[in-house]
Order: structure tokens, then C-alpha cells, then sequence
């Protein structure tokens, strides 16, 4: 459903209308983690084994967890 459609449904039921450039941007954004959870999904059975499976810790293979997710991140975004 369009902007406009939920926000002529919005009207008819007396609510306050939706911003179209900030649904616009929160869509988008919905849109962008989708596509980042399911490249994770994919990538994360060929990255896991950088952040288990030794015995460095919790924040150290936090680190390393988050800095394979950011790997993916660029991967999805130099595409």
C-alpha cells in the first residue's frame, strides 16, 4: 500500500496524517535492514568461526562479531 492510500485511510478515521518524506525515508530504511539481515543470514555461516570457538572472551569476540557484521554492511553497500 502506498503513502497516499494509508494516509486517505488515515483521514477517514480521523488520525493525523503521515509525513510522505519521512514514511518515505522510514520505508527505505525498513527496505535497507532487510536486505543487510538477509546478506547476514547468508554470510554468517562463513564468519562465525572468527568469534567462536576460542577461549578470548566475551568483548573480544564481540569485537569480532560486530566487525564481521560491518564487513557485511560494506559488501551490501559497494554493490
Amino acid at each position: 500500500m502506498i503513502i497516499d492510500d494509508r494516509n486517505r485511510l488515515r483521514s477517514d478515521a480521523n488520525l493525523p496524517l503521515l509525513s510522505v518524506e519521512a514514511e518515505a525515508a522510514r520505508l527505505a530504511a525498513v527496505r535497507e535492514q532487510a536486505a543487510f539481515d538477509r546478506r547476514w543470514d547468508l554470510r554468517r555461516p562463513d564468519l562465525c568461526h572468527e568469534w567462536t570457538g576460542d577461549r578470548d572472551g566475551w568483548m573480544a569476540n564481540m569485537g569480532r562479531w560486530s566487525r564481521a557484521r560491518q564487513q557485511v554492511r560494506d559488501e551490501l553497500h559497494s554493490k
